[in-house]
């Protein structure tokens, strides 16, 4: 299990750099936070540690403000700027320093002297990282809806010889005379793409945290504005510039 820091964000998309030898650089544009601590695992309360983070502020109502002063007390003029984010979830965030609700929530696993450093309300920003660290990327691979087996499985097409013809694309025999049946996970036409998809090992090209972006070198899984969550690289030592 990776227990090493990490931190929410999206894709802005891919582009090249150049190093300092002059060398084109495929990289990976990712807006990593700002991030807030919405909860802190305890071991004894939760039965483990980890760290609650959300990310990508939710648009706040605008409220007249005759409204606003009528509302007693902080929770009212908080449910009254925030209302169409549901009442479970609202109590939850206003918990965390009064922080508006977040689209993306995740949870990172600690060890309990990293998660003892930050406490509910709290801001991450981009430079939990540096330039030269290696990170582990998860994000949600592109949805490619119902395909067949070449595209999905990578099967060969079959010849058109001998009068072959309308099955080049099929995925032919898919059972057998026993057990007369499919067997469980064989290979078929179906829903590809829309998974979890981890990448690891990519190295961190440059940090920019006035903008809150981090180049990493390589592709990341997902469209271009989908989340992603960033972790210190789990089998690779990184090795700051």
């Amino acid at each position: 299990m990776n227990l090493n820091m990490g931190i929410l964000g999206s894709k802005i998309g891919m582009t090249q750099v150049f190093d300092t030898s002059g060398e084109a650089v495929p990289v990976t544009a990712i807006e990593a936070g700002p991030c807030t601590v919405l909860q802190v695992r305890a071991k004894d309360k939760d039965g483990y540690v980890a760290i609650q983070l959300g990310y990508d502020d939710k648009p706040a109502k605008n409220v007249p403000d005759e409204e606003m002063k009528r509302a007693q007390g902080a929770p009212a003029r908080y449910r009254l700027k925030y209302g169409r984010t549901p009442q479970p979830e609202l109590g939850h965030f206003f918990k965390a320093n009064e922080t508006p609700p977040k689209y993306f929530v995740k949870e990172i696993r600690l060890s309990a002297e990293e998660a003892a450093k930050f406490q509910p309300g709290q801001e991450l920003k981009a430079d939990v990282f540096a330039a030269g660290e290696y990170v582990d990327v998860v994000g949600t691979s592109k949805g490619r809806g119902f395909t067949g087996v070449i595209k999905r499985h990578n099967f060969t097409m079959s010849g058109k010889s001998h009068g072959a013809h309308e099955f080049t694309r099929h995925a032919g025999s898919v059972g057998c005379r026993k057990p007369q049946r499919t067997r469980p996970g064989q290979r078929m036409a179906g829903h590809y793409g829309a998974g979890r998809v981890t990448v690891q090992n990519l190295k961190v090209f440059a940090v920019m945290p006035e903008q809150n972006v981090i180049l990493v070198r390589g592709a990341v899984p997902g469209p271009n504005g989908g989340y992603v969550v960033l972790r210190r690289a789990l089998k690779r030592k990184s090795k700051p510039a």
